[in-house]
């Protein structure tokens, strides 16, 4: 194998990812962590908790919503467990799936597939909160015009009625 190519597992396991629907993913994948030991299941389910921050209620036995996390989180940013997970790990989960009945029968077309990944979404960047000084604002109804119900000051001193 040539440096830097890529293991023939993981190029077959990114073909089932990148061609099959989201059903037979998510099957392929549970027959998979089916197969895996626990001790298997308890890694992927801690790299997929580090990567995704998600599915931090979730046990190494409940393998329908591991499946579920590892197919979605495929679909919404190619590569994300790819590139993150640890590469042991990740071959003996490509193993699994690609070797599992649903693997074997979703390699069609493998031959033929050219290899290249779906572009990356796009992420526009995030806008400017300009609630953040919440904490500094507080209501002042038609102090300056109908219009303006908050603005940033500081509240007035408290008055104390004074002895009647």
């Amino acid at each position: 194998m040539v440096q830097g190519a890529e293991p023939e597992v993981l190029r077959e396991y990114r073909h089932l990812l990148r061609t099959a629907s989201t059903d037979w993913q998510e099957t392929a994948h549970r027959h998979a962590l089916t197969a895996l030991s626990e001790d298997d299941r308890k890694d992927v389910l801690a790299d997929v908790q580090r990567l995704l921050q998600a599915g931090t209620r979730l046990g190494p036995d409940e393998v329908h919503t591991v499946a579920r996390l590892l197919v979605l989180a495929e679909r919404r940013r190619p590569r994300v467990l790819l590139d993150g997970m640890r590469p042991d790990l990740l071959e003996r989960l490509a193993t699994a799936v690609v070797g599992s009945p649903i693997g074997r029968m979703l390699r069609a077309g493998y031959d033929v597939w050219d290899g290249v990944e779906p572009p990356r979404p796009y992420e526009p960047a995030l806008e400017v909160d300009h609630h953040q000084m919440w904490h500094e604002q507080w209501a002042t109804p038609g102090t300056f015009g109908e219009g303006s119900a908050y603005y940033p000051a500081q509240p007035p001193t408290s008055r104390r009625r004074t002895g009647t």
